[in-house]
C-alpha cells in the first residue's frame, strides 16, 4: 500500500497513547502526517491503566519520546483519568500533586497542550493554576449528550462522544453541532474492545485507578474475573463483539467529518503499530479482534474485509436499537456468515498447500 497516496488529503486527527513495548518514535514517524496528539501518564501519575515500574531508563525514554513529539508538531495530552482518587479526591494534596506533576513537565519543556481527566476537581484546579492548558473530559466520565455537557461547559474544552452510541453518525453529527455552537471540540474513541453497555465498566475503571487489576487470590477462589468481556466470549457469545462500539478503519473518514480527535488505544496493546497503521491508512486486512483494546482470541477471525463486504454489516453498524437490543438475529446471522467465509478460506488455503506440495 502506498501510504502517501492513501493519506494524501487526510488531516491530522489521531491521538496515540504512548507505548514502550515497541519503538515509539520510529513507528509514529511513519504516520506523523496523521498523528495529531499523543496522550500519556507522566511518571508518578495514577492513570486508568496499570503501568510498568518507572525505572530511570523508562523515564528517560518517555521524556525523549515526548520531546520528539513536540519537535514534530504533535500536541501532548497528559492524562489524570483514574476513576477514583480515594480520600484525597477533593483536597489540597491532590491539587498540589497535579500542580507538581505539571511543573515537572514544564521544567522539561513538555507542559501539555491538553489535560484529560475524570475529575471535575482536577479540571477546576488546572483551570485556575494553568489557564493555558485545554481541559478534556475523559471518555470514562460518560458526559455524552447536550444536557450533561451543558452542566459543565465552564470546566472543559473538549469531550468524547459516548462510546456506546458513537457508531451512529446522526448522534456524532449532533454532538459536533453542539460543540461548534459552544466553542468545544469533539473526540471519538475508535478501537475500544469493551462490551456495549458493559455493567462492569465502572468497577473495572475503579480497579485501574487503584492499580488493582491483577487477578486476586479471592478472585481465583471464587472463579471471578474483572474482564466481563473475556468471560462473556468464553461462554460463546461472539456476536456481542459485532454489537460492540469499535469502528472499522475504512469507515473512519465518515466520522472525521465531525470529530476533531480520534483516540487510538495503544498504550498496552501487543502490536501498537498495527492499530496506528490501520486507522492512519483507513485500511486493515485482518482480524478486527486484534486491533481493539482489549484484544481477543476467538476460534475464528472477524475478518475485516468480509465484514465490510457483507450486506448485513450496514444494518448491524447502524442498528437503531443500540440501547434496547431486541435480538433480531442480524448480528448472529452476520457472525455465521463470517464463520462460513473463514472456513471456506481456510479450506482453499489448505487445498492450495496440498497442490503445491504434490507438484513440488
Amino acid at each position: 500500500m502506498n501510504l502517501k497516496n492513501t493519506t494524501k488529503n487526510a488531516r491530522r486527527t489521531l491521538a496515540v497513547g504512548w507505548f514502550d513495548n515497541a519503538p515509539f518514535r520510529e513507528i509514529c514517524e511513519k504516520y506523523a502526517n496523521r498523528i495529531k496528539e499523543v496522550f500519556f501518564a507522566w511518571p508518578g501519575v495514577t492513570a486508568s491503566r496499570p503501568m510498568a515500574p518507572w525505572t530511570p531508563e523508562r523515564k528517560e525514554l518517555i521524556y525523549t519520546d515526548l520531546a520528539w513529539c513536540r519537535e514534530n508538531g504533535i500536541a501532548l495530552d497528559a492524562i489524570f483519568n483514574a476513576n477514583c482518587y480515594g480520600d484525597i479526591s477533593i483536597s489540597p494534596d491532590l491539587a498540589d500533586h497535579v500542580t507538581k506533576m505539571l511543573g515537572e513537565m514544564d521544567s522539561k519543556g513538555l507542559l501539555p497542550e491538553h489535560l484529560t481527566t475524570t475529575s471535575p476537581f482536577i479540571a477546576t484546579v488546572v483551570r485556575k493554576r494553568f489557564p493555558k492548558i485545554k481541559i478534556r473530559i475523559s471518555v470514562n466520565v460518560y458526559a455524552e449528550n447536550a444536557i450533561s455537557l451543558t452542566y459543565v461547559t465552564d470546566i472543559f474544552d473538549s469531550f468524547y462522544a459516548g462510546i456506546d452510541r458513537h457508531r451512529q453518525l446522526d448522534y456524532v453529527k449532533m454532538l459536533h453541532e453542539w460543540a461548534k455552537k459552544h466553542g468545544k471540540s469533539l473526540c471519538i474513541y475508535a478501537n475500544s474492545g469493551c462490551l456495549r453497555d458493559c455493567p462492569f465498566r465502572q468497577f473495572h475503571n475503579n480497579l485501574h485507578g487503584h492499580n488493582r487489576m491483577g487477578q486476586s487470590v479471592a478472585g481465583e477462589q471464587f472463579n471471578f474475573s474483572a474482564f466481563l468481556c473475556r468471560t462473556n466470549y468464553e461462554r460463546g457469545n461472539y456476536a456481542d463483539f459485532l454489537r460492540a462500539n469499535w469502528l472499522r478503519p475504512e469507515e473512519l473518514p465518515e466520522y472525521e467529518k465531525y470529530a476533531d480527535v480520534v483516540k487510538l488505544a495503544t498504550r498496552r496493546h501487543a502490536d501498537p503499530e498495527a492499530i496506528i497503521r490501520a486507522y492512519a491508512t483507513y485500511s486493515y486486512d485482518g482480524d478486527m479482534t486484534k486491533i481493539t483494546d482489549p484484544f481477543f482470541d476467538f476460534p475464528f477471525p472477524i475478518d475485516n474485509a468480509a465484514l465490510g463486504a457483507s450486506p448485513l454489516w450496514p444494518e448491524v453498524r447502524n442498528c437503531p436499537n443500540t440501547h434496547d437490543c431486541r435480538r433480531c438475529g442480524k448480528c448472529d446471522a452476520l457472525l455465521e456468515e463470517l464463520k462460513a467465509k473463514s472456513a471456506h478460506k481456510e479450506n482453499v488455503s489448505t487445498t492450495a498447500a496440498f497442490v503445491k506440495f504434490f507438484k513440488g
